[in-house]
């Protein structure tokens, strides 16, 4: 996993706390090894209790041309907002008003 990718970790997991009882509001976590044998022994070692999905494509589909990216849907399910990389001083904050705006596009 990329050194970004693993400092962003737990400002996502502020930023889920923010949401947990909101259930419009899921985060998944997509792993784009290719090898994915990598990545559970990845997620032990670090005692990272995750449910993760592989890429298979997603990537392609959803222009993602670097790592860290995040990609935010409205609830109707239409990209609403796209996060290239992290400032990690803001990034608690950005993802959560970039959540919130998009919990308004109804």
């Amino acid at each position: 996993m990329c050194i970004p990718c693993r400092a962003q970790q737990p400002l996502y997991d502020q930023v889920k706390a923010k949401f947990k009882d909101n259930p419009n509001v899921v985060f998944l976590n997509i792993a784009s090894d290719e090898d994915h044998t990598v990545v559970k022994p990845f997620l032990d070692q670090n005692k990272w209790d995750k449910t993760v999905y592989y890429d298979d494509g997603l990537a392609i589909f959803l222009k993602v041309a670097s790592i860290p990216t995040t990609v935010i849907f409205s609830p109707r399910g239409e990209i609403s907002s796209r996060m290239v990389g992290f400032i990690p001083e803001l990034f608690v904050q950005m993802l959560t008003e970039r959540i919130e705006e998009s919990l308004k596009e109804r």
